[in-house]
């Protein structure tokens, strides 16, 4: 099939081998003109104000911020008014629901109160109880005590009393027992002495 007029097809060997670079290439980096800088323009110098067109100047300034207060103030007004209106029925319903909340936080308070007072009665009650069952022991206890120390008492006073008897009846015994001495006669008081020194 290889004809003169057409050349072969697959007639040399293509090599697929890429051929090493030398040397890498260096990047150059484009340089950057510097752009040039404006020319500066050179101030005027401003002429000196007179006095009269300071004065001049401050007054209109001073009317031009009355001017914009009263402006900011009219807009303000006028906003308020519009505010006011809009949140009038709002702060109505609002008023309305911090009175019925106001009226069920008081209902709930007023239960809890009971609810607690219920719960304080019971406690006292119970509290009292314990107390006068405490206060009928202690009684009882004392009334034990007073009758022991009675009997205590009626126990030493019949201890000393036979104990006083026996000494009055060894004291009497003693004194049956003793001989009995004459008296002395008595000798004669002054009276009786002259008595007989008239007799005589």
């Amino acid at each position: 099939m290889s004809d003169s007029g057409e050349q072969p097809i697959f007639e040399q060997p293509v090599s697929l081998e890429v051929e090493p670079a030398d040397e890498p290439a260096e990047e150059v980096e484009p340089e950057v003109e510097a752009e040039p800088e404006p020319p500066k323009k050179a101030k005027k110098a401003r002429k000196p104000m007179s006095e009269e067109r300071k004065q001049q100047l401050r007054e209109q300034l001073k009317r031009g911020r009355e001017t914009s207060l009263a402006n900011r103030r009219k807009a303000a007004k006028a906003k308020g008014t519009f505010k006011k209106a809009k949140t009038l029925e709002e702060s109505e319903k609002e008023e309305e629901a911090l009175e019925v909340a106001k009226i069920r936080i008081a209902e709930a308070e007023s239960r809890k109160e009971s609810r607690e007072a219920g719960k304080h009665a019971r406690a006292e009650a119970a509290e009292a109880k314990a107390l006068a069952k405490q206060l009928r022991l202690e009684l009882d206890e004392l009334k034990t005590e007073r009758a022991a120390s009675k009997a205590r008492k009626a126990a030493i006073k019949a201890e000393q009393k036979a104990a006083d008897d026996k000494r009055a009846e060894e004291a009497a015994a003693r004194e049956a027992a003793k001989p009995k001495i004459a008296p002395p006669p008595s000798l004669p008081t002054g009276r009786d002495l002259i008595r007989m020194m008239r007799g005589l």
